[in-house]
């Protein structure tokens, strides 16, 4: 009998190589799909099996149930079930790419006598932190993913004149703040060393950004869109980047069709596309109908691994919606020959948790872009005070 077999993102990639390496006795705790079996195979993001999970518990992970206002008829797909898995890891084949493993202590072991992990910045040199900090302490910093960020971190050790190894990051989802630092410290205490300090310190924020803008065909997302990353361009240092759903299904999503699977897809590859653009510093500025909840919640996940996100209901009526139709699809759904039209034939779930609401029939263009810049600035205002 065949083994289960699930593909885990990054982040519990590097739970998985932490544990594969000694830490937390060998076991991880992972969110997978509810697929069964007492053995599941770990896929990378590239299809190799890189360790089994030898089952010992799972369980279901409750999910909130939120009632929404719903546009059109049908019912929205349904948030997929989780369950947590609790078991031992066993290598299968050697893992990927993975930075700096001259450092890495989960490839070239080294045991010191002291560690400090410094959580987020590192400190700089005339910073109080270093003038206690035990002279023969090696310095852990955590890889969370980003070539960049971790290049920044260990030039910063070095500058104070110490000597620094790398530790993947453990997840942070499933984990509160305080799970996530008990994680953080028993890891450097099996990897690095017995005596482990850990230093919480800020984390300077991604200037990255996603926006997305959601709402029915003709609701003026694309217009909306359209002169957002013109302004943006204008006033705004980093650059913007525009994944307009129509646009997009020319060459990003060719081939793909209309049904909810397809659709579904279509959304998730520009979410993908969008965070790597968030990952770089950039302004993503993206514009599909995006009519499932689950949509949207994916792209903010995704989005808030690599920056900020920031969900925009364009929220003019259906009726001005149909009267605006150019291409006569509002007709044509509701004579039935379009299927899975949404706000017609298929469900579009009005968003419950918006950045910001606007409603395009009230709202002219102009007006609807200076709202969302004047937003933006106050989520970059946020973060710059974390």
């Amino acid at each position: 009998m065949s083994n289960s077999r699930v593909t885990v993102t990054n982040e519990q990639l590097r739970d998985v190589e932490l544990a594969l390496a000694g830490a937390w006795g060998g076991a991880v705790t992972l969110q997978l799909p509810p697929i069964g079996g007492e053995v599941i195979e770990l896929a990378d993001g590239e299809g190799t099996v890189v360790a089994s999970l030898h089952v010992g518990s799972s369980s279901p992970v409750p999910t909130a149930s939120a009632v929404r206002e719903v546009v059109g008829e049908g019912e929205a797909p349904a948030p997929a079930p989780v369950h947590a898995v609790t078991g031992t890891v066993r290598p299968e084949r050697p893992f990927g790419h993975r930075d700096r493993v001259d450092l890495r202590v989960t490839v070239a072991p080294r045991r010191a006598d002291a560690a400090i992990v410094i959580t987020g910045d590192v400190p700089a040199a005339d910073d109080d932190l270093w003038r206690d900090a035990p002279a023969d302490a090696v310095i852990v910093v955590l890889d969370r993913g980003d070539s960049h960020a971790l290049a920044d971190a260990l030039g910063a050790v070095a500058a104070v004149g110490r000597d620094a190894v790398v530790l993947p990051a453990p997840a942070r989802h499933g984990r509160d703040e305080a799970q996530w630092i008990d994680a953080v410290r028993h890891a450097a205490r099996a990897l690095v060393a017995s005596e482990a300090t850990v230093w919480e310190t800020p984390l300077t924020p991604s200037p990255g950004r996603v926006i997305l803008l959601t709402g029915l065909s003709g609701s003026g997302k694309s217009t909306i869109a359209k002169l957002l990353v013109e302004r943006l361009a204008d006033v705004d240092p980093r650059t913007v980047s525009l994944l307009d759903g129509d646009e997009v299904r020319l060459i990003l999503s060719s081939g793909l069709g209309f049904s909810r699977e397809d659709r579904i897809m279509n959304v998730r590859r520009i979410g993908w596309v969008a965070a790597l653009v968030a990952k770089h510093g950039g302004i993503a500025v993206c514009a599909p109908i995006a009519p499932y909840a689950v949509m949207r919640d994916e792209m903010r996940a995704r989005a808030e691994e690599a920056g900020r996100f920031l969900l925009v209901h364009i929220s003019t009526p259906l009726e001005v919606c149909e009267q605006r139709d150019r291409k006569g699809l509002y007709a044509k759904a509701r004579a039935g020959e379009v299927p899975q039209f949404t706000g017609i034939s298929d469900p579009y779930e009005v968003p419950s948790d918006a950045d910001l609401v606007i409603d395009a029939s009230v709202v002219d263009p102009e007006g609807a872009v200076d709202r969302i810049v004047e937003v933006l600035g106050q989520v970059d205002v946020r973060a710059d005070q974390r």
